[in-house]
């Protein structure tokens, strides 16, 4: 119980912290912004309006999340280090999993307020272009393609926590931005490795493909989501299990990598 309460004191520590940073609001701003120009694009496709703001504004959501992720998930041990605070931490008695998987929820939780703050914007403005019908409609499905856009930027999170406890600011972003570019060439890096004729190249390739997770494959199933399409549920259930396992594993590794720092 008490390892419970120092994670949740951590976590609430790092969402409070989260939650006052300018720049947060400054990103949301401009999502909101861009996808209002969905409004735009969409009155020059006839009948075609709630689909093109729907594409805009995930987009969006995906991208500007992934962004307020990677330039604040990368920073999480940093600042602990800068400010001194870590010291301070670690003279009580915390764990190095507690302390990562603190750090981990309150920025989560953060990360979730901001998506969802932008999903209701997306859904204001749906609603504005057609209250009566489409947002009954659209609800549902968009509610699902939110979620899995959730879920890619809790994985981008666990990535960014990783590298934040062993390197430096501009090179968590390098690696995060890389690893996060690379899991979305999933098809095309498959694609490579039977077409090269280097064996070595071929193995590289392949063993890039099967160790990150597919996160081209939630673009596709969002997509599917907002053309009100059912994707398979086995190979959703595969591709979420798949993420959670992974958010778990970059985690204990960022605990037993932090576990590792000598802290006077």
């Amino acid at each position: 119980m008490t390892e419970l309460k120092a994670t949740l004191a951590i976590a609430l520590n790092t969402f409070r912290e989260s939650v006052r940073d300018r720049v947060l609001y400054a990103f949301f701003i401009f999502a909101c912004l861009i996808t209002m120009l969905g409004i735009v694009l969409g009155s020059l496709s006839i009948g075609q309006e709630i689909r093109i703001i729907e594409d805009l504004g995930l987009s969006v959501i995906a991208i500007i999340g992934g962004i307020i992720t990677v330039f604040t998930g990368t920073t999480l041990v940093y600042k602990e280090l800068d400010k001194r605070t870590i010291y301070v931490i670690f003279s009580k008695p915390v764990t190095s999993w507690q302390f990562v998987l603190g750090k981990y929820l309150g920025l989560a939780a953060c990360i979730i307020l901001v998506t969802a703050a932008m999903g209701l914007f997306l859904v204001a403005l749906i609603w504005m272009v057609d209250p009566l019908h489409q947002i009954q409609l659209h609800l549902p499905w968009l509610s699902g393609a939110l979620g899995l856009v959730l879920l890619e930027l809790l994985f981008v999170l666990a990535i960014a926590t990783f590298f934040s406890t062993f390197s430096t600011p501009i090179m968590s972003v390098i690696f995060t931005l890389s690893i996060w570019f690379i899991g979305h060439l999933g098809s095309s890096l498959l694609e490579l490795s039977n077409m090269s004729q280097n064996q070595m190249a071929k193995m590289i390739l392949s063993g890039i493909y099967w160790i990150l997770p597919d996160l081209a494959g939630l673009t596709r199933i969002r997509l599917e989501l907002t053309y009100m399409q059912p994707p398979s549920q086995e190979i959703l259930s595969y591709l979420v299990s798949y993420i959670v396992a992974y958010v778990v594993l970059l985690l204990g590794a960022a605990a037993v990598v932090n576990e590792r720092r000598e802290f006077p």
